[in-house]
């Protein structure tokens, strides 16, 4: 996949281009000749043998990684002119305007069963109702669905424009339930629900037959924490119902992911695997303006991938669709902050400060009235004017 790194300038873009493999010397290069978007383009990309030659005549500086080659252009428009008389590169310089473009699409209007999710200014929330007996942070919380229908109001007034309703947890080392026992727990909520507020509601699920469910009594989005990978039926689920769909990140099942994850290069991995993911829903028939992508905190992360996300989250946008961030209460803010899950609200609202500077479209939360003020802070700080 070619791509944009973002970085915050030369001295993080060095950094970065060693990290991926480029000598000290060649990155000294390319960091001096530093134009606005610094790309990556995989060597085995075809037509990638040809760029070196293509941008020595174009006298910008490259440089070979351990499996990319970077340069930094000012433009796309730069790089559409260089394709006249250009041959052997042409695709590669398609991509690189396409990488560019993916990564300069700020705001969507995603549409979920017959409305539209607005995603532009501050970051939208997602307010987490789990209604399960053994989550991480609120297992057990809602003895009744009537209890949880009141919370999920209560996080309606306190600023939730999403309700993410979950029936099984996900947390580290879980166990699955029957689909009987989760449509059990969710479809009443749901109901509820969409009876008594305006919020969009989404269903937090990998099951197709509770996503129809779901859909049947009122939902609009779903979050699937297996990307549709757990079940079959679940794309065909998805184009069928109207629902928008959230594809995360995650290596394992929720009883296995946490057992020594492990990558050699973070976001190349995400990256690679979202998008692969992506082409899985668009070829199963989901438009593209339904999709959404989370990055996956806490599921099958280290700690390290977890406190990186903040800072590279905008490489997401090379993925060229809007971005859910959930981070709220995570194992990752426990081990810095030595709190259990439910003290972490202050952990978390440093998360979701850093999230929505770097661009995030959603913050999946807990506490919905305390990180909307953080929401709205941080997003007016990012967004001030000069002075």
């Amino acid at each position: 996949m070619i791509r944009v790194l973002h970085h915050g300038g030369p001295d993080e873009a060095r950094r970065r281009i060693e990290f991926l493999g480029v000598a000290r010397p060649d990155a000294d290069r390319v960091i001096g000749g530093l134009r606005a978007h610094l790309i990556g383009v995989p060597l085995d990309a075809q037509g990638a043998d040809a760029l070196p030659a293509l941008l020595e005549r174009r006298g910008v500086p490259c440089a070979r990684g351990t499996r990319t080659l970077h340069f930094s252009v000012s433009s796309g428009a730069q790089v559409q002119a260089w394709m006249d008389g250009e041959t052997g590169a042409a695709g590669i310089l398609i991509g690189v305007v396409r990488a560019i473009g993916r990564c300069g699409a700020l705001e969507f209007a995603v549409p979920c069963r017959g409305t539209t999710l607005e995603l532009k200014g501050a970051p939208r929330i997602m307010g987490i109702l789990n209604v399960t007996p053994d989550s991480f942070s609120d297992g057990g919380r809602y003895r009744s669905a009537g209890d949880a229908v009141e919370r999920g109001v209560a996080m309606a007034g306190e600023g939730a424009d999403i309700i993410d309703v979950g029936g099984e947890s996900t947390r580290p080392g879980a166990a699955a339930v029957t689909a009987e026992e989760e449509l059990a727990r969710v479809v009443p909520v749901v109901r509820g629900l969409a009876g008594r507020t305006g919020a969009l509601i989404s269903i937090d699920t990998t099951k197709s037959v509770v996503a129809r469910a779901a859909a049947d009594a009122g939902a609009h989005i779903v979050n699937d924490t297996s990307a549709l990978a757990g079940d079959p039926g679940m794309a065909e689920t998805v184009r069928e119902t109207g629902m928008a769909i959230v594809l995360m990140h995650r290596r394992g099942t929720p009883s296995t992911m946490q057992i020594a994850p492990h990558y050699d290069s973070l976001f190349d991995e995400v990256l690679d695997e979202l998008s692969d993911r992506i082409e899985a829903a668009l070829g199963s028939g989901i438009p593209e303006e339904r999709i959404l992508v989370d990055p996956g905190v806490g599921f099958g992360k280290r700690a390290e991938d977890n406190m990186a996300f903040h800072r590279h989250l905008r490489d997401l946008r090379n993925l060229g669709r809007p971005v859910v961030f959930g981070p709220s209460r995570k194992a990752f803010i426990g081990s810095i902050t030595g709190k259990a899950a439910p003290d972490r609200a202050f952990g978390t609202a440093a998360s979701v400060a850093l999230a929505v500077a770097a661009g995030a479209h959603v913050i999946r939360v807990h506490d919905v009235e305390e990180m909307r003020d953080v929401v709205r802070v941080a997003d007016a700080i990012s967004r001030g004017a000069e002075c």
